[in-house]
């Protein structure tokens, strides 16, 4: 893309597969990386990535990497603005919204679950965007 901007991205397709399974297939460019969680709990940070989309970068071909996502388990997907505050560690914030899926009561709606996260872990005083995706794949 021939524009004069840049910006972190996660580009991400997901399939149905086999097994009550989907496939999940992604490229990352400075985003932060995605989440996964799986039926028993245990979090997965996705932090396979690319270059950066940058305009004073020469264009190159982006990789893709991808995983099997298995029935129970959700895949969120945030933007900066809700692990990243000043005066905070970016790094720190991201374990602790980790720690926070981890231990999540079993079974837990997901908007349920989206709502206590954008609570508990989303900034005091938004300084930028707070976008927070999810997605969960269907028990068989």
């Amino acid at each position: 893309m021939d524009l004069p901007a840049s910006g972190p991205a996660v580009h991400a397709h997901i399939r149905p597969a086999a097994d009550g399974h989907w496939h999940l297939k992604w490229s990352n460019a400075g985003h932060p990386a995605p989440l996964l969680v799986t039926a028993d709990g245990a979090v997965e940070s996705l932090v396979q990535h690319d270059t950066l989309l940058h305009h004073a970068l020469p264009p190159r071909p982006r990789t893709c990497a991808s995983r099997s996502l298995a029935p129970g388990s959700t895949l969120l997907l945030y933007t900066d603005g809700l692990v990243e505050e000043r005066g905070e560690d970016i790094d720190e914030n991201i374990d602790r919204f980790a720690h926070l899926l981890a231990t999540a009561p079993p079974g837990i709606r997901l908007h349920a679950l989206l709502r206590s996260l954008l609570e508990t872990v989303g900034p005091r005083e938004a300084q930028d965007d707070t976008v927070l995706f999810a997605v969960r794949i269907p028990m068989s």
